[in-house]
């Protein structure tokens, strides 16, 4: 068997193979097991399966769930993915078949991720220098911490740390004959997502290409764990010395806030985006496009007004813009045949470090350097000079919630999840603030495919209570 076909085959058993997570949810048997210790015969074939993993972000099982969630958190205010109004209500059925999509998704990443690693690490194949066998594991490790991350706060009680209710952690690849596991706690997961970051410290230094893994992606997503974890002194810490080496490697947040946009993947201020080009390689993204046209929440233009009566902050006048012929949302505006330029997804941006750092600060007492972090994003959007000096102390944490709610809305689910947390950590009522309709649910519904195929796993309780 030529090896082209080998890992091909190899890929697909990957992906099918997650189906075992979830139960009979279809008939595909994959051919090839990922048993055979030779997969991984040479460079090119390490390189094919860690290609495969980069894959996974631009399909459309892990596209789908986007415009559903930006509609939960009051960016969007409808679409025609399934269950649409169920978001709106904070009231997500467990048949949802856009949570099930982007359950399995991450769990193939995950898979993908391990069999890699497993093939990989005690291997040393034909013309693969021994540099590159480190690079390569540290960018399967990261997947594998980004995607348990992304399940963790989907499905699991993340802000919590004494929660029973983690999610399913795998270090082996799933194969047909493996068996039901159940829930690990809160605090298991987030020691595995530390344990898997701190191997992909491997990954490559930056090369100016955001739809790559590097050192940089590594630390900036440890600085997002450290903060889910609330230990606000290391997340501060990390945040800066994430800052310190994206600008001295050449990366920079846009001096225009919507310049990130129009550059897509290559712009300088992104630190995760998938490849695109069109039309061969393109993204699941016309979802979100199709979306703003039916129309925008109320929650974006009433933070944009509290923190700006005056309604010159770009994040919201120049970005979320209503037309005579229809609104446009102008993070998803590349579609251009002749220059191959084509949306892709923000999975992680240099902005979203600065507000780590601020929002670590400001919890740690440190309202200067909280407000110093918090700076150079205000400046951008063009509030006055002296305007972060002008926040009172005891205003300073919702100020950042807002602030970062604006800066990062409609691209990775960060201000959901930020509700989450400062519901949580502060009592804030999002509800009453107008918001979201309700927070009854602070996570997705485990689906029901996941269910009937793992005795062992147990369904969210606030789902199970009702």
């Amino acid at each position: 068997m030529q090896i082209k076909h080998l890992i091909y085959t190899l890929l697909a058993g990957v992906s099918f193979s997650a189906c075992n997570l979830l139960g009979p949810v279809d008939d595909i048997h994959p051919d090839y097991v990922l048993t055979d210790d030779n997969v991984i015969t040479d460079a090119n074939s390490a390189e094919y399966l860690l290609n495969g993993i980069y894959q996974y972000y631009r399909q459309r099982e892990f596209a789908s769930l986007r415009p559903a969630m930006f509609i939960l958190t009051g960016t969007l205010l409808n679409s025609d993915v399934e269950g649409s109004t169920n978001f709106a209500n904070n009231d997500v059925r467990i048949e949802n078949n856009a949570v099930l999509n982007y359950y399995t998704v991450l769990y193939s990443i995950i898979n993908q991720a391990n069999s890699l690693i497993v093939q990989l690490e005690n291997k040393r194949p034909q013309g693969l220098s021994d540099t590159r066998k480190s690079e390569i594991l540290g960018e399967a490790y990261f997947h594998k911490a980004f995607a348990e991350v992304m399940l963790l706060r989907a499905f699991g009680e993340f802000w919590d740390q004494k929660s029973e209710y983690g999610i399913i952690l795998y270090n082996e690849p799933v194969r047909d004959n493996s068996e039901a596991k159940g829930r690990s706690t809160v605090a298991e997961c987030y020691s595995q997502i530390l344990s898997d970051l701190k191997q992909a410290e491997q990954a490559p230094t930056y090369a100016g290409m955001a739809y790559k893994v590097n050192k940089i992606t590594v630390n900036a997503l440890k600085a997002r764990v450290l903060l889910y974890l609330n230990r606000y002194a290391e997340a501060a810490q990390t945040a800066q010395a994430t800052i310190d080496e994206a600008l001295g490697s050449g990366m920079a947040l846009e001096s225009n806030y919507l310049n990130i946009f129009s550059q897509g993947f290559s712009s300088h201020e992104l630190l995760m985006a998938p490849y695109v080009s069109y039309p061969q390689e393109q993204i699941y993204g016309s979802k979100v496009t199709d979306a703003a046209m039916r129309g925008f929440g109320t929650t974006i233009k009433l933070i944009a007004e509290e923190l700006d009566p005056t309604g010159n902050d770009p994040r919201y006048t120049q970005t979320y813009l209503s037309t005579e012929a229809g609104n446009l949302l102008q993070k998803y505006v590349l579609n251009d045949a002749a220059t191959g330029d084509n949306n892709t997804y923000y999975l992680m941006r240099l902005a979203e470090v600065y507000l780590i750092k601020a929002e670590a600060e400001a919890r740690n007492g440190q309202y200067a350097a909280a407000r110093m972090a918090l700076k150079p994003l205000t400046d951008r959007a063009g509030y006055a000079a002296g305007y972060v000096d002008t926040i009172a102390d005891n205003d300073l944490l919702l100020a950042i919630f807002r602030h970062k709610y604006l800066e990062l809305s409609a691209e990775n689910y960060e201000e959901w999840y930020d509700m989450v947390r400062y519901s949580q950590l502060d009592g804030t009522d999002f509800v009453s603030l107008g918001y979201v309709h309700s927070m009854a649910h602070l996570n997705l519904p485990i689906p029901r495919s996941a269910l009937s195929g793992n005795k062992l796993l147990e369904q969210n309780p606030s789902y199970t209570l009702n």
